[in-house]
């Protein structure tokens, strides 16, 4: 489909309110274009502005950072240096040189130039040159200034505080208001307006800024607020685009509130952020788009608002900071036990403000802010040691707070958040403990264009290392096999039916087709269920069982009528390989090393079994190769699997069992003094196994030294043990929906 008729089917699903705002925003941009309708020139009144500001006192600060964390100063002296040799970290490539002179149109990574247009007049979804416009606005937030002023404070050295000065003023004079890319995207400079207010509020005391300078810089950020102001992303991205944008236009104005401009951006920042914590975040605290990178965007933007908030007695409404809690309980849920979170959906690569970290493929600092602003034991637990972002933040007060707060694991080994569809289990809080998540949502909110089609997929961390990890997103522009390749679904630990994807994607950001899910929960066992593969007549339901503390159990079917193949990827970390495999029909046991994984694999048909060479993107921008388990099922629906996941036991044997009447796939489990039985029905008869018959649709067992100690059953009519009916001691887990 061409973009024109693309872009006429949008505008014919625009309602009345939608339409008159693209048309005032149209209008507006239009008489920009030629010179007409800016409004008078606003000036920053920096000393006044300054109090109310995150940021303390100078001298405090110094003499805290110095008794206190002087590896810090340390590390910052070192990257500052960098810095003034203008060596800039961009999303995952490493330091990269931007050039003795800094053209802020050029990408640094392939030196391609981009071209000074009228800001409305871009397309970056769509350049033709190949060229990802993530790169030049990553560059352009300006987040390694803070960092350079940052310094400044703590050495006092005013080489630190010229050099940020002079990069802005070059800047400036690059970039006049309205012209070339770094004015295309309202977030963007939003982002970069936050950078320039903690670069100039920290060297507010230098002589490198002088009144001229000061003056010209304030210019050019309050015009770039008064943009952001005047485009916000209401209808064009609203997401993360509107919460950041509205952040900034709400730090801005209470920091410059006496002011009629900025008064107005106050406004409309304070209302925009009470208006999208409604709408975005789910009533379980999950960020409405269903990626756990985008969730970490939408908390820190909320955050910084809410700190600055009751910095200045600033009353944001009471549910906002409910609902920021809610977010931080599901962060510190999401957090494995090193620390990161899981890539779940697309990964920008950036942050909202990158003072130490650069992005949030670990969020601990957010956890931090947390025990201190709600005095959270459990939330200063998964945070660990203080962090520096809450210092520069809360200032030194907040080290005092969070030193004399308890630190407790939170009560709960699991958590369930079924308005995003996420079943989080682990075995318990310590470093070595395992950590699963079971995707069972669908593509979230909107067009659903950070979200991946990863229904039903699991990632997977144990001792101290990740096992099965979901993908990441590599990059979204300027390569559109790899954008594809990242969102599919064979890229994500899960099941696909005949080589289709759960949903086809439409473009960078869209879905053409979306699906539902559907899922219920009951102690350790979870039953979910997707709809993705309506067309071809399929449904494809996992069951997730997990044993405490060692091991899961994932069972698969497949409802629905004719042939089919079924293929079950398992990606495996980057520095796990593939040690053993063993495969007869229907059988398949893989270990990997190091030491990490014990993956049994039993299906109803036989299974053609290939390690592939699959791909991991642990940030934007880059990928690695990693080993990717296939294992391909080829026959008549209804069929089904039952798949063990476990961290490797010494001595552990994992073999298939005999069935002898009825209809099953049944596996023997020996580990620990035990062995564990797991039968899956695939018919309707009575199943005779081992020692024990039964009618069900599953079941698993727990022997010692022959002896039931425990069951566990799903929908069970009948389990007999050597004659004596045993049913009565089961757990029973509900159905689906149920």
């Amino acid at each position: 489909m061409s973009e024109t008729i693309q872009r006429l089917r949008r505008l014919g699903a625009m309602g009345p309110s939608e339409l008159a705002y693209r048309f005032r925003e149209k209008g507006r941009s239009e008489l920009e274009r030629i010179g007409v309708g800016a409004d008078d020139p606003i000036t920053a009144d920096w000393k006044s502005g300054a109090p109310r500001f995150y940021t303390g006192n100078p001298e405090r600060l110094r003499e805290f950072f110095q008794n206190r964390f002087p590896e810090w100063i340390d590390r910052a002296v070192a990257e500052a240096e960098g810095l003034c040799r203008h060596e800039v970290e961009l999303l995952s490539h490493g330091p990269v040189a931007i050039g003795r002179q800094i053209d802020w149109h050029r990408d640094p990574f392939n030196g391609r130039i981009w071209e000074r247009r009228f800001w409305a007049d871009y397309c970056p979804e769509h350049d033709s040159s190949g060229r990802d416009v993530k790169v030049i606005h990553e560059l352009n937030r300006h987040q390694h200034l803070p960092r350079l002023a940052k310094i400044y404070v703590l050495t006092g050295n005013e080489r630190y505080a010229a050099e940020a000065v002079s990069q802005l003023e070059s800047w400036i004079h690059q970039n006049p208001p309205g012209l070339g890319i770094n004015w295309h995207s309202s977030l963007e400079i939003g982002i970069r307006a936050i950078s320039w207010l903690w670069t100039i509020f920290l060297i507010l005391p230098s002589r490198s800024l002088d009144e001229a300078a000061a003056g010209r810089i304030g210019k050019s950020l309050l015009a770039q607020l008064e943009h952001v102001y005047r485009y916000t992303s209401v209808y064009s991205s609203p997401n993360t685009h509107l919460i950041g944008e509205a952040t900034a236009l709400f730090i801005a104005g209470l920091v410059f509130r006496d002011q009629k401009r900025p008064a107005a951006w106050l406004e409309r920042g304070a209302a925009l952020l009470a208006e999208e914590a409604d709408k975005q975040v789910l009533d379980d605290g999950v960020y409405g788009e269903l990626s756990s990178y985008y969730h970490c965007y939408a908390l820190d933007f909320y955050l910084r608002a809410m700190v600055l908030a009751e910095r200045n007695r600033y009353h944001l409404p009471e549910r906002v900071r409910r609902k920021v809690c809610d977010m931080l309980g599901f962060l510190m849920h999401l957090t494995r036990p090193d620390g990161a979170i899981p890539l779940l959906g697309d990964d920008d690569g950036g942050r909202a403000l990158a003072l130490q970290q650069r992005n949030y493929r670990s969020f601990r600092d957010a956890l931090c802010l947390g025990a201190v602003l709600y005095l959270r034991e459990d939330f200063k637990y998964q945070a660990g040691a203080f962090s520096e972002e809450a210092l520069w933040l809360l200032g030194e007060d907040a080290w005092e707070v969070y030193r004399l707060l308890g630190s407790e694991p939170p009560a709960h080994t699991q958590a369930f958040f079924p308005s995003a569809g996420y079943v989080i289990q682990r075995s318990g809080w310590g470093p070595l403990d395992s950590h699963l998540v079971f995707d069972c949502g669908g593509l979230g909110m909107l067009s659903g264009g950070h979200a991946h089609a990863d229904a039903l997929s699991v990632t997977l961390f144990s001792g101290g290392r990740e096992l099965l990890v979901d993908p990441g997103t590599c990059v979204y522009n300027g390569a559109p096999e790899w954008r594809e390749y990242f969102r599919s679904t064979r890229a994500h630990n899960t099941v696909t039916i005949d080589n289709l994807d759960q949903a086809e994607p439409a473009g960078t950001f869209r879905w053409k087709t979306k699906f539902c899910s559907r899922v219920a929960r009951d102690a350790q066992y979870v039953e979910a269920e997707h709809d993705g593969y309506a067309q071809i007549g399929m449904t494809h339901r996992r069951r997730l069982l997990q044993i405490p503390p060692d091991y899961w159990i994932v069972v698969d079917d497949f409802r629905g009528s004719g042939e089919h193949t079924f293929d079950f990827y398992y990606h495996l970390a980057p520095d796990l390989a593939v040690s053993s495999l063993q495969q007869d029909e229907a059988e398949l046991v893989v270990s990997a090393e190091p030491p990490g994984l014990l993956l049994g694999l039993y299906a109803s048909w036989p299974l053609k079994t290939e390690i592939l060479c699959g791909w991991v993107s642990c940030g934007y921008g880059d990928k690695k190769p990693g080993s990717t388990v296939r294992a391909t099922l080829t026959g008549p629906a209804p069929a089904a699997a039952m798949t063990l996941l476990a961290p490797p036991a010494t001595g552990a044997v994992l073999r298939r069992l005999p069935v002898e009447e009825g209809n099953a796939i049944a596996w023997s489990y020996s580990h620990r003094g035990f062995e564990d039985l797991a039968v899956l029905s695939t018919g309707d008869s009575e199943i005779r196994v081992a020692d024990f018959r039964m009618q069900g649709e599953f079941f698993w067992l727990r022997l010692e030294s022959g002896a039931l100690k425990r069951a566990i059953t799903i929908r069970a009519g009948s389990l007999n043990h050597n004659g004596r009916n045993v049913l009565e001691d089961a757990l029973c887990a509900p159905s689906a929906g149920s």
